[in-house]
Order: C-alpha cells, then sequence, then structure tokens
C-alpha cells in the first residue's frame, strides 16, 4: 500500500485512460445514433479535475517555483494540442481547426466542438491553485474547504443553464476535491486497499439515490470524483506493469478522427465507428506519447536546475 510520501500512486494512468476512453466512446456513439442516450457511469471530465487538482498539488509543493510549475504544466498540454489543431487541419480544413481553437480558448463558452473546451478552465485552475499557494492558503485547510462549499453553493443557486454549461459549474467543485484529498492524503492512504475501490463502485451507483440531485447535480459531482481519487491513490494496483500514458492524446485526438470517419469515411454503423476510431486512435496517441510527449516531458526541468537538486539531494 502506498504510503503518504511516495511519490508515485498506484492507479491513476489506468484511470485517466478509462476517463479518456469513456470520453471518445460517448462522442463516437453521438456522431451516429440521433437516439443517443449515455447514462454515464462516472462523470469523466469533473474526474479529470479531479485527479488534476491532487496531481497538480503535488507537483507545485515538489516544483517550489512558479516559473518551473508554469513551463512543467506547458510542456505536458501544449505539444499534443498543437498537434491536434494541426490534425484536424489537415483532415477537416481551417473552418473546424478554427473551431477547436476557439472552442478551447472559450472554454466552449463561444463555440462547442470535441472535448477541447475542458482544456482552457483546467488551466485556469492551474492559475488559481498557484494563487492560493501564493495566499498560503493550503496551509489552512479550511479556507480550501470554504471554496469546495461556496462552489457547491454556487451549482444551487445557479439555474437555468445548458448541460454543457452544468458540468462546467462542477469543474471548480471537484478541483477542489482533488486539492483536499491531497492535503488530506495521510489519512486516505491508512485505508485497506480494496476500500477505495469499494467506494467507487458505490459511487458509481450513487447516482440513483435521491441525494445525488443535491446542487444540481454537484453532489454527485464530487461523490463520484472523490472516488476515483481515492481508488487512484490507495487503491490495490490494478496494472501489474508501468502502461505508456495515453489519456491525453486519446482525449485531444479522437474527436478530429471521429468527424473524419463520419464525414469522408461515410461510417454510419455504431460497432464500425467504434472499431474504426479504436484501430486509428491507439497507434496515433501512442506516437504522439513516445515521439512528442515523452520527450516534452523530459524538458520539464532545466539541466542546470536538475544539477541544483541533485547536488542539494547529495549533501
Amino acid at each position: 500500500m502506498a504510503s503518504a510520501g511516495e511519490g508515485r500512486f498506484p492507479n491513476f494512468d489506468i484511470l485517466r485512460l478509462l476517463l479518456a476512453v469513456e470520453v471518445a466512446f460517448v462522442h463516437a456513439w453521438a456522431m451516429v445514433d440521433s437516439n443517443f442516450g449515455w447514462p454515464g457511469y462516472i462523470m469523466a471530465v469533473p474526474a479529470f479535475l479531479a485527479i488534476s487538482g491532487f496531481l497538480v498539488l503535488k507537483s507545485y509543493e515538489e516544483t517550489g517555483s512558479w516559473t518551473l510549475f508554469i513551463r512543467k504544466r506547458a510542456l505536458r498540454i501544449f505539444p499534443a494540442l498543437l498537434l491536434s489543431f494541426l490534425l484536424c487541419l489537415a483532415i477537416l480544413g481551417p473552418r473546424t481547426a478554427a473551431t477547436a481553437v476557439l472552442t478551447w480558448i472559450s472554454g466552449g463558452l463561444y463555440t462547442s466542438w470535441g472535448p477541447l473546451w475542458s482544456l482552457a478552465w483546467e488551466e485556469l485552475a492551474y492559475l488559481g491553485l498557484a494563487a492560493l499557494w501564493a495566499l498560503r492558503a493550503y496551509r489552512r485547510p479550511l479556507v480550501i474547504w470554504g471554496l469546495l462549499i461556496a462552489s457547491l453553493l454556487l451549482n444551487g443557486v445557479v439555474s437555468g443553464v445548458t448541460p454543457a454549461g452544468r458540468i462546467t459549474l462542477f469543474l471548480p467543485v471537484t478541483f477542489f476535491v482533488g486539492n483536499l484529498m491531497y492535503v488530506h492524503r495521510a489519512a486516505l492512504l491508512t485505508v485497506g486497499p480494496i476500500v477505495p475501490w469499494i467506494a467507487l463502485y458505490v459511487a458509481i451507483q450513487w447516482k440513483y439515490v435521491p441525494d445525488s440531485k443535491f446542487f444540481h447535480g454537484a453532489m454527485l459531482a464530487a461523490v463520484q470524483s472523490f472516488a476515483v481519487v481515492w481508488a487512484g491513490m490507495a487503491g490495490l494496483r490494478l496494472q501489474p506493469i508501468r502502461i505508456p500514458d495515453l489519456s491525453y492524446g486519446i482525449y485531444v485526438y479522437h474527436m478530429p478522427i471521429i468527424v473524419a470517419l463520419y464525414e469522408y469515411g461515410d461510417v454510419r454503423d455504431f460497432w464500425t465507428m467504434m472499431g474504426a476510431t479504436t484501430l486509428l486512435i491507439v497507434p496515433i496517441a501512442a506516437a504522439s506519447w513516445y515521439l512528442v510527449e515523452r520527450p516534452a516531458l523530459r524538458l520539464k526541468i532545466p539541466a542546470r536546475t536538475a544539477r541544483a537538486v541533485q547536488v542539494g539531494s547529495s549533501s
């Protein structure tokens, strides 16, 4: 079982991969079925933000530098994101590529195309985290608890928004859930490794409980996100070996592939769409990881800083 000081947690890679596959699955299904009605097991995008709330706070604490933190986040996000725009331009044309860029920049408020809207809100969450760190808020967990409660109350009082707008309002709730789970990780890591997986199963089923409708569904998002992060940090390890991190590539590349299959490949059948999307997205995401994303991640810490850390740790 992981300890409070362990640098790596057992299941975040596999959970992020499953969440990215869920997002791609939903978009592929919706493209070919006018009667699309995915009930949803886990709210994927809010769960992603909760995982980020945990891991990015960990990253900032270990980094200790605003500029290095921004460098690390930029190197993780932008190389594959820029390639996804180029992929849109190459196979779908400049109009669709421009729509994808506007979706990202506006956070889906101006136009909506695929999943890229969420990245703007995630980047905004990173800036908020850095500001809260500068204000020493994470040394006073009651402040973060207050922000979580305020986010829930905001969801409770705001009505009449679109489904996409409602999901956007869930994001600060789940980001603060992830933050608080990192702050209280020592206690959360003391459980048996089966307990978090049981909690995740209960959280999936909890959508059928009337309480899940509290705060216009934000309470369900919070509970599910808590369970996802808990399984990621403390659950029994599901993957026997470390796997390549294909989740981000699947997330940013799947939409142009699905649209191209629909418009140019005339794919209208559910199973054909699922099979073709899988056959194309897996090698593209793998190539992105090995040729673009992983090499970029090696640039996270400048050589001089890395040497300084090594000298400091050996002295």
